[in-house]
Order: structure tokens, then sequence, then C-alpha cells
């Protein structure tokens, strides 16, 4: 039965099931091993006899943990879904930790390459995971043979892409990818121009943004509110109010079905757009269209008039002049790098915390709208290419290294003290729990640890941030990253793991520093600085060994 569980739990690769609010991991990983991989459960006892040995072994809390690591891949999935690429490599690394299966830590590391490479800019990094898992995992090391040729060749390092597929064809010869391999070899025989590099738009090109405001309602309105002002839909016409829905597979115009694929609404004012339980007055163009079963509506605007909108969404409007540049070189940054890494999306940010929070005109404030206009077109950038601006409400004193927290190091954004910090608020905090409402709460999500013993810091980062803790209980120890596991929204929601954990009596408390992740640009602490420094000085504290530049 373990084996045959064991087997099921490797089916799972759904990541809309993580969603599901279930009350435990357990149930839904079983859920959606019988929706999805029922006939792995059909099978005789003579296909299981088929497992090896060592599978067949694997323990009650072996089934656990390959239960956390599948969620955590599933998790790492969405995340990517939504552009948190760094909090996906952080799962990909829980799920490694995790899983007793050398199949799924490998399939996790698979995960981290295509991150690193696809949206990180860091594919010497995916290249050396490829050789890894190709050492590590002798039955996986076809397929990451085959992607490392590939990636070599995405890369434009031709000679190493076709080294790679003639050692692919050489030690398989009826390989799975063979004829792909032989394919892009055929392509390199004449010399191959390298495909030219994505550089930032020239000066004076301002850049058109794609928001998604939602991809998950079926009906929306858009309106100007006043008799003077008119929407209008291209070729369906112009008036004060639509209503827009769907009918079958089609879009439906005021209850009528129309043969466009799609409808961009436009006006002279803000259009007011209604949706679910959301209402926002937007500038630019009202695109709609059906996506997946559901209405997909973007507000196409210019990058400049979005960060009117996320700057006072991200900051407090009467914070000093200096810090508010600040915050919209780093608003400005982040929507661009991810412009140009979602080209393959049909948006490029998202209207909520997911990305930035676009609140929309009504949010607009003058200060605010200054500060985008003192700074118009300035970016962060890197070797040339725009950083990846993370930023967190308070660094707690010391900011965070990016490659303790999420695995993936960048020398812009590492581990250094911020005493400014310290002064603003969300510095510090203190939770305390009772030692039966952990073990409940890991309980809840599949983690058993009967009997809470101890909790201790396990493995630090450079910032002093619990990376690990060890949870010895009654019968053996558990070992558990702190912000994927205990500190996360799903167990004790720690606002940050720059901590301290004691025991008093039943209670463990928790004191602690910083409120999020503490990787990058630190808003409380740009806060402060802002009263006596320049905006330039802050984001070369948070952003150091990079360049400031107008790109429009």
């Amino acid at each position: 039965m373990q084996a045959e569980a064991i087997r099921f739990l490797i089916c799972i690769r759904r990541r809309d099931i993580i969603m599901k609010k279930y009350n435990s991991v357990l149930f839904i990983s079983l859920l959606a091993a019988i929706l999805f991989c029922g006939p792995v459960l059909s099978e005789s006892a003579s296909a299981a006899s088929r497992i090896p040995m060592t599978a067949q072994q694997y323990s009650p809390s072996d089934l656990e943990d390959q239960v956390q690591a599948q969620w955590h891949i599933n998790y790492a999935s969405y995340l990517i879904d939504i552009g948190k690429y760094f909090e996906a490599l952080e799962q990909y690394d829980t799920a490694i930790d995790y899983s007793p299966l050398a199949k799924t830590r490998a399939h996790a590391m698979f995960g981290k390459a295509m991150v690193l490479s696809t949206f990180l800019d860091d594919p010497e990094k995916a290249a050396e995971i490829y050789k890894e898992v190709g050492k590590k995992y002798p039955e996986q090391a076809e397929t990451s043979l085959y992607r490392l040729g590939f990636l070599y060749y995405q890369m434009s390092k031709y000679e190493q892409s076709r080294s790679v597929f003639k050692e692919y064809i050489k030690k398989f010869p009826v390989g799975r990818f063979r004829y792909q391999a032989e394919a892009i070899i055929s392509t390199m025989k004449e010399p191959v121009k390298p495909e030219p590099e994505v550089k930032p738009a020239p000066v004076g090109e301002e850049p058109d943004l794609r928001v998604c405001l939602s991809r998950r309602v079926n009906s929306m309105t858009v309106s100007v509110g006043t008799k003077n002002d008119e929407i209008c839909a291209g070729e369906l016409g112009c008036g004060t109010e639509y209503k827009v829905g769907i009918s079958g597979n089609k879009l439906a115009l005021n209850g009528r079905k129309v043969t466009a694929t799609r409808i961009k609404f436009t006006s002279k004012v803000p259009l007011k757009v209604a949706y679910g339980k959301e209402s926002k007055k937007v500038r630019g163009v009202v695109d709609v269209s059906i996506r997946r079963g559901k209405l997909l509506i973007l507000n196409i605007v210019s990058i400049e008039e979005y960060l009117k909108s996320v700057v006072p969404a991200e900051s407090y409007a009467s914070w000093p002049e200096e810090t508010l540049k600040a915050q919209a070189v780093a608003a400005r940054t982040y929507a661009y790098y991810q412009k140009l890494h979602r080209t393959h999306l049909f948006y490029d940010v998202y209207a909520d915390t997911y990305d930035q929070m676009y609140a929309g005109v009504d949010r607009e404030d003058k200060r605010t709208n200054k500060a985008v206009k003192d700074t118009r077109g300035q970016v962060v950038l890197y070797k040339k290419k725009p950083i990846l601006s993370q930023y967190t409400a308070n660094s707690g004193g010391f900011t965070a290294d990016s490659k303790a927290i999420f695995g993936a190091g960048k020398k812009y954004l590492i581990a250094q003290k911020d005493p400014a910090s310290l002064k603003g608020k969300m510095a510090s905090w203190n939770r305390k729990f009772r030692s039966g409402d952990i073990e409940a709460k890991l309980k809840k999500i599949g983690i058993s640890v009967p009997g809470i013993q101890s909790i201790e810091a396990l493995e630090k980062g450079p910032s002093g941030r619990i990376i690990k803790v060890r949870i010895k209980y009654k019968g053996g120890q558990k070992d558990v990253r702190t912000r994927t596991t205990l500190g996360s929204s799903r167990v004790l929601s720690l606002p940050d793991i720059l901590l301290k954990i004691e025991k008093k009596k039943d209670y463990y408390v928790f004191t602690g520093h910083g409120w999020g992740h503490g990787v990058g640009y630190s808003q409380w602490g740009a806060a402060e600085m802002g009263k006596k420094d320049k905006y330039s000085t802050i984001l070369d504290f948070y952003y150091p060994d990079t360049d400031l530049k107008q790109l429009w």
C-alpha cells in the first residue's frame, strides 16, 4: 500500500489543487491522486511489485514528507504564474529538502533551472543544476543532458550546445530526444547569428503595460459616469455604459452575443470598471476577452500613468519627497522587468499584491504624482539590464541575502546592516503560541510532530535569519524551513524570520524584527532615509552595485 501511495503521489502535478481550501494537505493530495491519477490506483498487485524494493520500504513519515514536497512543487508552479520567481525557487528548495524520492527531487531541480534561466537571467546557474542532476540522479541523466544542450543553444553557445547534443546521441542512441537533438545540430552546421540581446527601450519610447485587473469573473461593467462623455467599443459603437458577459463561448455585450473575440473600450476620460466585488477607475484602454472560460480584463496603460496609482498604494503620500521618488523608481523597475519577462503571457503585471497594488485613478495623490514625474523613465540596472527590484515592508535592521532566502544569489540583493529600518514602523514584533497549538497547526497541513519538546534554530543566513528549524518531539525530530513551513501563513504567520525562539513553560515565544522577506528595498527604512538622503542614495544603498538610468 505504501508503494502504491508513493507512486500516485508522484502523479500530482495540477497546480490548481493548491488553491482549494481544504483542511489537510494529505486530503488534497489524495483527492488529486484519485481525480487525476486513478489508473495508478487500479493497477494489480503484480504491477505494484515492479516498484523497486526501496520504494516499498518507505515509512509513514516518508509518505508525509512526499505529500509536503509535492505540495511545494505545485505551489511553485502557481508562484511562477503570478510572477513570484524568487519565491518559487524557495518552494522548490523546500520540496528537495522534504522528498524521499529521487524523481521528485530531480523534478524540483529542473523547475529551479527553468526559473533561473527564463525569469531570473541566470542561465549559467541553470546549467550547473542540469549537470548536478545528471550526476546525482542517473535515471534523469538523459533529460538533464538534453536540457543542458538546449540551454546552451538558447544562450547562443553553439559549440557547447553541439558538443552536448553529440554526447547525448552517443549515450542515448534511441533516446526520447534524439530527433530534437539531431534537428538542432543540423541548424548549427552553418554559422548561426546570435539572437539580438533584449535591450531596454531607447530613450523617448515609453512602454505600455498590460495590467491584469481580473481573469476569474463571468461579467463586468464599464462606464464613464456622466452623460457628457462616452465610451467607444470600436466597431461595436459608443455609449455611456456597457455590460460584458459570456454567452456560450462567446462575448456578450449588453446581453447580445458578438462575433468579436475581444473588445477594447476607450474614452477621453478615465473608465470606471466594475467586476466581481471590485471597482476602480482607470486611464488608458480596457481590453476584454475570454480565457479558460472566464473574462480576462486588461487595462492597457502607459507605465508612467500606471505608477501614479501604484506609488501611493505601496507607500504613504505623506512620506518624504525623496522616499517617494525612490519608491517610484523601484516600482517602475519592477514593472518593466516583468514586462520584459512576460512576453509569453497575456498580461505584464497583476493589479494587486501578486505584483504591485494598482488602485486606480481615485488613489492618486499630488505628491506621489510629482515623484513619478520627477523620476520619469528612470530604471535601476545591473549590467545594463533592469533588476528584479524586490522590496519588503521593513528589513528589521538587517536586509536579507537573496541566496539565503530564495536560493538564488544576486549581487544587488545582499545582507547588510540597515539601521534606518529600526526607526520605522513594523520593525519589531512578538508572537506567543502554545505547544499544542503549534502541533495542531502543523498537523493540519500534514506534518505530524506529537508532543513537541523543543524548537531550535538549525540553519541561519548571513543576516541572522533562521532559514531552518529543528522540531524535536516524542519519538523523533523534524527539520523544516521556517519561511515556507513553520512561519508560513499556513501555520504561524510569522512576519519575518529574523527572530529568536524561546520556550516558556508550555509556550513558545517568537521575538523578531522586520516585516516581509527582508530582501532588497525596505520601505520603512527608505522612509527614514528620505528625511536626509537623496533618492539615488536610497536606491544605491538597497540595490548596491547598480546604475540608475533614464530609459524614456
